[in-house]
């Protein structure tokens, strides 16, 4: 990784998807008793509960199929800006774009997170992360791939202008962060047209085992270093070029 200083804020915010999630291990399905933990603990005048698709199967569908262990089973809506997902064995904190700023999401996140330590069928804190994805358009720029600091070659052709689809684990002392760049992608909005661009997911793990407890105390430490290294790979991952094209500020 480089050293080179890290903006404090982008002019052209690309963000289009956040999530911090904890996976722990439980006496029962957590789906059957988080919801009204949080709900007791949290100060939300009016929470609205979505049981979602994945709810309708039975347990011993979910446990079986790879695909449904991990599937969210339940969404609370927290305010305008923040939302809950609720599986077996996991527990995540998404935010709305626009972000609301790493400072006001934490704020959502410890409070949930919290709970965990008091929440006596939660046994034991098995990983955590920290999910960015990213949409930059690529109007202009001279390949979909140019954005990147990364250079492909297959066969003595460099891919710089086809379709690519490129997944990869990259391993720092303390974490994993799994990068998924998708070269051609399109973003779909309400009421607009598709725009063209690359999409971005930096997907960073901590698996390191700990009482609920334990998490609990140190909570705030976990995620400020999960987020410092996440933003680090993140601008690693851009060329000048790609920064530049987001307009940073820095302090």
């Amino acid at each position: 990784m480089s050293n080179k200083p890290l903006p404090v804020k982008l002019n052209k915010e690309p963000l289009i998807e956040v999530l911090c999630a904890v996976h722990f291990s439980s006496d029962v399905p957590a789906e059957s008793l988080l919801p009204g933990l949080l709900l007791s603990k949290l100060a939300t005048p009016n929470p609205k509960i979505e049981p979602l698709g994945a709810a309708q199967l039975p347990q011993v569908i979910r446990d079986n199929d790879p695909n449904l262990q991990n599937a969210p089973l339940m969404r609370i809506l927290v305010d305008d800006q923040h939302f809950i997902l609720i599986g077996s064995r996991w527990l995540a904190v998404g935010c709305q774009i626009p972000y609301s700023g790493w400072s006001e999401y934490k704020k959502t996140i410890i409070s949930v997170f919290s709970i965990l330590g008091d929440a006596g069928f939660v046994k034991n804190i098995e990983r955590h992360s920290l999910r960015y994805v990213d949409f930059i358009k690529s109007q202009d720029a001279p390949s979909s791939l140019s954005i990147f600091d990364l250079k492909i070659n297959i066969a003595g052709r460099p891919l710089d202008k086809e379709q690519t689809q490129l997944r990869t684990e990259i391993i720092d002392p303390d974490f994993l962060h799994a990068i998924t760049i998708i070269s051609k992608a399109n973003l779909n909005k309400p009421g607009e047209s598709a725009i063209e661009g690359v999409l971005l997911d930096v997907d960073t793990h901590r698996v390191q085992s700990m009482s609920p407890n334990e998490f609990k105390e140190g909570l705030n430490d976990f995620l400020e270093a999960i987020h410092s290294s996440n933003k680090k790979i993140f601008f690693d991952l851009l060329s000048d070029f790609g920064l530049e094209r987001l307009e940073p500020i820095y302090d």
